[in-house]
């Protein structure tokens, strides 16, 4: 198949870049060549045609100074945050740089192509190739508030494309949060791929709250990889409010002995936006333990696509696993797609796994209109209570509060009415 999409041009622009590898920038890009774009022939690929993607040639990003501010994001940043734009890091809007937070392109090349995880896929290689910083963040000591980590993309001239790369190291027993919001600003066609690597370290705790709100043309492509070493707790959020194509791939690596995991995810799509959430869990030490909840919310002509694989190690005797996947169809037009999957190769384990598609729960809506409520009013509050059991799961309670208001915004629900009606009737959602 064609690699048009990336000139070499724009790769060999990308290898003259001061502080990197070229060596294995150009591995990567060769790799990348060889390699055929997935189809919905492969098995990981079946439900996202990525055919209108090669048609487009992207151009190199612009280098001109962005204009945008944080009061252009609707949330409650603090100063405790590092900002890209354009796939460049932005001092102006970032905290200042330090021994333990500073940016790849500076210091920390070996620590890209790391020990953790070697790019091997069709877009990791297309990273490796084309990247243009990222973050690297040591966190040595616990914090009281949240690290906030700013993907933001403006208004660019033609079809732009962006490649950014993170390291995340939580060193032993120490507990802290991060916020990534991947913003999209302008409605443009740009192709955007980013990897998180998390490395847990003993007795480390992380929660990682991820905010996607792309350009409704955009091509989004994230991987998140973490490692979770003994008595460590990762906990994921992913609320993915939709575009073009949205395609969010996590995994972890459950290392060490009672090693814990919990990956929640929200998709709302409308219009004709596909997401795509592809998750695997890997359990390789004994006595640990994973829950696992997506949930999608799908309007209009929108695809939610669902892909969940928990693997239990021979080697990991008493683990417990939880897989849930629910997806609530708006209209007929919407599709769904869940694929829960287990593979268990040790006999002393605990597992369940379930998946539901369904339009709105006839009779909890007959409930509620037979308390007095009209249809519209019944049916936004189901809508509502089938979100609000994801933001739930949040411990930050004033993210959870801001996102709640993001949801019912996004949803055209009514939000003081909504909330109200909620807390009054504590109603538990059916599907």
């Amino acid at each position: 198949m064609s690699h048009d999409m990336i000139d070499r041009s724009l790769f060999e622009a990308c290898a003259v870049l001061p502080g990197w590898n070229q060596n294995s920038r150009l591995e990567a890009w060769q790799n990348w060549q060889s390699m055929a774009m997935p189809t919905i022939r492969d098995e990981a690929w079946k439900y996202t045609n990525l055919a209108r993607l090669e048609k487009i040639a992207f151009v190199r990003s612009p280098s001109t100074p962005s204009t945008l501010t944080l009061s252009d994001i609707p949330l409650t940043i603090p100063e405790d945050r590092f900002c890209f734009i354009n796939g460049s890091f932005n001092p102006a809007l970032s905290a200042p740089l330090n021994e333990d937070s500073y940016l790849l392109s500076q210091r920390a090349w070996p620590l890209v192509p790391n020990k953790l995880h070697t790019p091997r896929s069709y877009f990791e290689r297309l990273n490796a190739a084309m990247l243009s910083d990222g973050l690297y963040l040591d966190i040595k000591s616990s914090t009281n508030r949240p690290i906030y980590l700013l993907l933001l993309q403006d208004k660019t001239v033609g079809s732009s494309q962006h490649h950014l790369r993170h390291r995340i190291k939580v060193h032993a027993d120490v507990k802290c949060e991060i916020v990534i919001v991947d913003w999209g600003l302008a409605d443009t066609t740009d192709l955007t791929t980013y990897l998180i690597d998390i490395e847990l370290e003993e007795g480390a705790k992380l929660n990682c709250t991820h905010l996607k709100k792309a350009a409704m043309k955009g091509y989004h492509i994230r991987q998140t990889h973490a490692h979770l070493a003994k008595n460590s707790d990762f906990n994921h959020f992913n609320f993915d409010f939709g575009a073009k194509l949205s395609r969010n791939e996590i995994s972890a690596h459950l290392n060490g002995e009672h090693a814990a995991c919990q990956l929640n995810g929200l998709a709302l799509a409308r219009a004709q936006d596909h997401i795509d959430n592809q998750t695997q869990i890997i359990h390789l030490a004994p006595k640990t333990n994973s829950v696992e909840q997506y949930r999608g919310i799908i309007d209009d002509k929108a695809c939610h696509v669902f892909h969940g694989r928990v693997l239990i190690d021979a080697d990991a005797p008493d683990s417990i696993a939880d897989q849930q996947n629910k997806n609530m169809l708006l209209t007929s037009t919407g599709q769904a797609y869940a694929e829960p999957q287990l593979e268990i190769y040790n006999q002393n384990v605990q597992c369940i796994h379930g998946a539901t598609v369904g339009d709105i729960d006839e009779e909890a809506l007959f409930y509620l209109r037979s308390r007095g409520l009209s249809d519209g009013i019944a049916r936004q509050l189901l809508i509502f209570g089938f979100a609000r059991n994801i933001l739930e799961s949040i411990e930050d309670k004033n993210l959870q509060n801001e996102l709640a208001l993001w949801i019912k915004t996004h949803l055209a629900l009514d939000s003081e009415l909504i909330l109200e009606l909620y807390e009054e009737h504590d109603h538990e959602d059916t599907l």
